[in-house]
């Protein structure tokens, strides 16, 4: 059930009007992160085209499997499914790939794909079309390596996809405090991100962060 957040929507579309960011929204469980996002693709504009990847409740055991989630394959060549990307600039559960490419990316390793993904996004922008990517319940995968935690890198991107390349707004949602300590003491998020933290549906309200300190990012967890 979506709880009425007209302040919240707002702070949100004020915020992807601006240069793209991080955001980092947490919360606990059934607080109405997921569903706060999911309102938000139905009020943007056409100008945008939104990548939702929701990790709750998939086995990921290891690098293959996360792509087979942050991919979703489909037919037809790359240049089709961009002009369907264009044109519809809908909410995609997964990111829309060929099948030759996503074999050739992933089960061939012929090909870095955060490459391909930082081009994929490019092509997008330069045609009008700002891409927004949620990875909702990103701590599912806080414990993957590959050559070293594959978390490490993923923020490394997202990085470059906000204050380098400024190609991409990035929502990191999560509803473990564990995580989200970890990630900040491990320097991933510090001075990176903004933070929203979402309460309980019933106290009804969505709280802009900014970027905060540790100590702050605790005490506002230890309410929760």
């Amino acid at each position: 059930m979506f709880f009425d957040r007209k302040e919240e929507l707002k702070a949100l579309l004020s915020l992807i009007s601006y240069e793209p960011n991080m955001i980092t929204i947490y919360g606990p469980i059934n607080s109405g992160k997921t569903v706060l996002l999911m309102e938000l693709t139905k009020r943007i504009s056409r100008e945008f085209a939104i990548f939702y990847i929701n990790l709750r409740g998939r086995f990921i055991n290891s690098y293959e499997d996360f792509m087979k989630v942050l991919f979703s394959v489909k037919e037809g060549s790359l240049k089709e499914l961009l002009v369907d990307v264009l044109k519809s600039g809908l909410a995609y559960q997964g990111i829309p790939i060929p099948e030759k490419v996503f074999r050739d990316l992933i089960e061939n390793k012929n090909g870095d794909p955060f490459v391909f993904l930082e081009d994929y996004f490019r092509e997008l922008r330069d045609k009008e079309r700002k891409p927004i990517l949620v990875i909702d319940e990103l701590q599912v995968i806080g414990d993957l390596k590959v050559d070293g935690p594959l978390i490490y890198k993923l923020f490394n991107f997202f990085v470059r996809l906000t204050k380098e390349t400024h190609l991409v707004h990035v929502f990191v949602v999560t509803s473990d405090s564990l995580f989200i300590e970890k990630v900040y003491n491990e320097a991933m998020l510090q001075g990176r991100a903004d933070y929203f933290l979402v309460d309980d549906p019933k106290g009804g309200i969505l709280r802009p962060q900014g970027k905060l300190e540790l100590l702050a990012i605790r005490r506002a967890l230890e309410k929760l």
